[in-house]
This record gives structure tokens, sequence and C-alpha cells, in this order.
């Protein structure tokens, strides 16, 4: 256990970095970052388990960043990983650079995932986590122990998706997902009472989730839930951090300027600035500055998981040696190469709906690439995705056999789950729907292109002559 005083120095030293990068930039999200600076100091200098060397290992911890405009917080705890320089982040925001705004998909550099609109961050943990529970099912708990984290804000609560995120990890038990909400009351426009006023923490209780409610500036209290969460062994877990927005800022008359609606999107600037830093204990002449002591912190983890990551390769090693063929489909699912079909067995009849074309193409899909997984939005007699699912079965809460993922009506979390399957890594995914419906789809397919994640969607009753329906299912 680390010394409080020491990790309030380097939850400080990011929030100094975080200032400096927004200042600099003359323009982000400085509050956010300093209020969650906590909870990413302790799960990344204590937690977390990667292999340093190593960024794209299989095996290692996931971290997804859901408020995107929270990116000064993510880039100054990677810099302390030793992931950026010093240079990367004083280009935040600029054309080229590695920091932009919002955070882009980047393993190299510690970065799961591209954080689009508020919601769907979240949603691709929650579908890693899945993939997780899918592999393990099928190669053995030796490669797939891992956790999967998420970083959540009140906007992504807010959003609707967080509703059917919320009722599909609970229902599936998913209890390697762990994530912290940051509720710091504070949006954009208002505060949060103004919109929301419901109990958070008992609506994912009642959606079957571990709840555990804490300060989330304190690192004993964060430390103190995050145990608990890995101990859970059924629910996925939700840590309410109350925190407090621009945590330590100061205004330009020496006043708290700490839970203001104005530190949420734009710089701290003059002397609210000069006085923050100093405030934080930096330096504002040279406020890109990481004190000795916060990066022996992070060193010092380097070398702790450098052990842990040996005795983890050794042990996949063994396992490995002892499991040849399994080995090999690992090696194959990981690399991203596109699966070998053999379609000479297929014949397709002329003059059929070409959804039951589809069909018939998922039959042997599900028969030949055995880490494929199929979705559909409660459609999948309509759809035809049972062309995959009569070859399998549905996940259920403690049954990952199958390779059918059942979304029931949620069309956006369903794509947004999928991709994360695939940012996880391992696994294929499809997913199926009628075509009317994917526009509940589109943030999801727009972040897919822009991440190069090649999921795979199925639209159905894609033509005009849906008219029994009505103009409303009809493309």
């Amino acid at each position: 256990m680390n010394d409080k005083k020491l990790m309030n120095r380097a939850a400080d030293n990011i929030r100094i970095l975080s200032v400096a990068m927004v200042e600099k930039a003359k323009s982000g999200h400085p509050g956010g970052a300093m209020g969650g600076a906590d909870f990413i100091n302790v799960l990344f200098s204590e937690f977390l388990i990667y292999d340093p060397d190593q960024p794209e290992w299989s095996g290692r911890d996931r971290f997804y960043l859901d408020p995107g405009h929270m990116s000064p917080m993510l880039y100054a705890a990677l810099t302390l990983q030793r992931k950026f320089t010093i240079e990367d982040i004083k280009q935040f925001r600029q054309w080229g650079s590695v920091t932009p705004g919002h955070p882009e998909r980047d393993l190299a550099h510690g970065i799961e995932n591209s954080s689009g609109p508020l919601g769907q961050g979240h949603a691709y943990a929650a579908g890693a986590a899945v993939a997780e529970k899918f592999l393990e099912a099928r190669l053995g708990h030796t490669t797939m122990q891992h956790k999967i984290y998420a970083f959540i804000s009140d906007g992504g609560v807010q959003e609707g998706i967080s509703a059917e995120v919320g009722r599909l990890a609970g229902n599936l038990g998913l209890n390697n997902l762990i994530m912290f909400y940051d509720a710091n009351n504070i949006q954009l426009s208002t505060e949060c009472g103004a919109v929301m006023n419901e109990d958070t923490g008992m609506k994912y209780r009642a959606w079957g989730w571990n709840v555990l409610e804490i300060d989330g500036n304190n690192p004993d209290a964060i430390r103190e839930a995050l145990v608990s969460a890995n101990k859970e062994k059924n629910r996925p877990t939700l840590i309410i951090g109350r925190t407090i927005m621009a945590k330590g800022a100061l205004q330009a008359d020496g006043s708290s300027y700490e839970n203001s609606i104005k530190t949420h999107g734009a710089p701290l600037g003059g002397d609210a600035y000069t006085n923050t830093v100093k405030n934080l204990g930096g330096d504002p002449e040279d406020p890109f500055k990481i004190f000795p002591e916060v990066q022996k912190l992070y060193d010092d983890r380097a070398t702790e998981l450098r052990k842990i990551v040996a005795e983890r390769h050794a042990a996949e090693e063994v396992w490995a040696k002892e499991n040849p063929k399994k080995a090999e489909q690992m090696h194959e699912w990981f690399s991203e190469k596109a699966p070998k079909i053999d379609w000479s067995g297929l014949v397709q009849k002329r003059d059929i709906p070409t959804r039951n074309g589809s069909a018939a193409c998922l039959g042997v899909i599900a028969e030949q690439v055995p880490n494929m997984i199929v979705s559909s939005a409660d459609l999948s007699n309509s759809d035809k995705t049972d062309g995959f699912l009569n070859k399998t079965h549905a996940f259920t809460r403690d049954d990952f056999s199958g390779a059918f993922f059942q979304a029931g009506v949620s069309e956006l979390a369903m794509a947004c789950m999928c991709i994360g399957m695939m940012l996880h890594g391992g696994v294929i995914t499809a997913m199926g729907t009628f075509f009317v419906f994917s526009d509940y789809m589109k943030p999801a397919i727009r972040m897919a292109a822009l991440m190069k994640t090649p999921v795979k969607f199925v639209w159905s009753h894609d033509a005009f002559r849906v008219g029994e329906d009505g103009p409303t299912h009809e493309p």
C-alpha cells in the first residue's frame, strides 16, 4: 500500500499536467480531469496489470475511457507510465499530434478505444468483458484472467445507452467488468441537479450490479473499493465516486474555483491558472514537470509489473506446450487475419429472400469460425441470424460456451458492445436487425469506421416492398 501523502502528490501532478495541457492548447476541459485524477492514479499505480514492454499482450487488463473530453487526465497518467513524453502532451489538441482532444485508439500508447459521443466508451468495455468470458470458456483461465475497467461521467450515465448496457451487463453477470462513475455533479452548461435527480446506485442495483459508493477523491477509499470489486464473483461492479470538479482550482482572487461550471470546458486562464498550479504544488513557469517521487512511484510499479507478467508469461508458455491446438488457435484469433472458410458445400437456391441466403452463410461460418460471435436485437428469427444461432446457443449468466449474444431491443448497445468485443481482440463479431433500425446504430457505425474495427452489420428488410408493415418500417 502506497503512502496517502504520496498518492495525493501523484494525483496533484496529474492535475497540474492536465491544466497545463489545456492552458497551452488554449482549449479543452480541465475540471473533470482534475476531479478524476485520484481514481486513475490509484488504478494505474496499484491495480492495472499490463506488460510495460508488450503493450498488445492479450492478457493485459484493459481501461476504457467513456468521457473523451477528460483526455488530459488519461494522457497525464500515461505520461507517468512513460507511454507519452512531455513533448507529446505539450502538443495536446494540435494538428497531427498523438494527443488529440479526444483520445483515439492507440495501443502502443495505452489507449484501448477512441472516445466518441458520451455513453459509447463504457459499452465497448462491456463488450470487451463479454469477449474475455467467451475466450476464457474456450482457452481457459491461464490466458484469460484479466479485468476490464471503465470510466464514466455524469453525461455518460445520462445517455440512454447506459440503461441498455446496465441491463445487459447485469443480466450476464459480467463480474470481470469494473466501472468507476465520476460523479462530480457538474456538466457543461448546468449543474447535474437541473436535469437528473434519480438514485443512480439504486438503478444499477436493480440491474444486478454490485454498487459501491465512496469519496472519489480519497485514495484509501478508492483502493478499498477496487480491492472489493476485484473479489466480486457474480456481478459487474459500479464504483460511484463523489468527486470535486476542478479539485484544487483557485480563481484569480485566490478563492475556490472548485465545483464551477466554468471549469468544465475552458482553460482556467490567467491568474486562476497560475494560482491553481501553485496551490497544487507546481511551478507556473515549468508546469510540465513530473515530480521525482511521483515518477518513482510509477517506475516502481513498472518493475513490479515486469515480475507479475513474467510469471504470467511463464504460465502461458507451459499452457501452450500442454495445449498446442488451443495455443495455435489463440495465435490465429489474435492475429486479426481473416478466417479461412470453405464455401464449396454451400449451394444457394435461386429466388430466395436475401436474409435466407445470409442465414445459410452464417450457418457455414458457425461451423468453421470458432471465434465468431453473432448478435441480434430481438430479431434473430426474422433477420435470420438464427442461421448462426441454430448451430450454437446464446450466452447466459455463467455460461459463455455458446457464441450468440441476445441483445434484446437495444440496437445501439448491441453495436457498441460488438465493437468492444473486437477491440478486446481474439473475436470476430456480426450483428443483425432491420435496416430501418440501423438509424439507432449510426453513432456506433461511425466510431467503428474511425477505429477501423471490422464488425459486420447484417441489415434485413431493406427494400421498399416491406409495405405491409407500413411506412415506419420502410427504409
